[in-house]
């Protein structure tokens, strides 16, 4: 991706990963990993994409970022499992 920055960060820490698992964009999501971002990068809650993806009910993003090494074990700041 030419030009974008994927680890800037909005006021709770989102980056366009955490973005794009929230609201299904799988294929954006797919470009993101590719270009090297971390698949468990995490906002200011400790919540990964792994968690936004399961917590909205994104399957095919859940599948894509387990693919892709996101753990699915890390728990968020109120000790919470995705």
């Amino acid at each position: 991706m030419n030009g974008v920055n994927l680890t800037a960060q909005d006021d709770r820490g989102c980056t366009p990963s955490h973005l794009a698992a929230a609201h299904g964009q799988s294929y954006t999501l797919q470009t993101i990993l590719r270009s090297g971002m971390d698949a468990n990068v995490s906002d200011k809650n400790d919540w990964e994409p792994v968690h936004y993806a399961a917590f909205h009910g994104r399957l095919g993003c859940l599948q894509l970022l387990i693919r892709w090494g996101a753990t699915i074990n890390d728990v968020d700041n109120n000790g919470n499992l995705p």
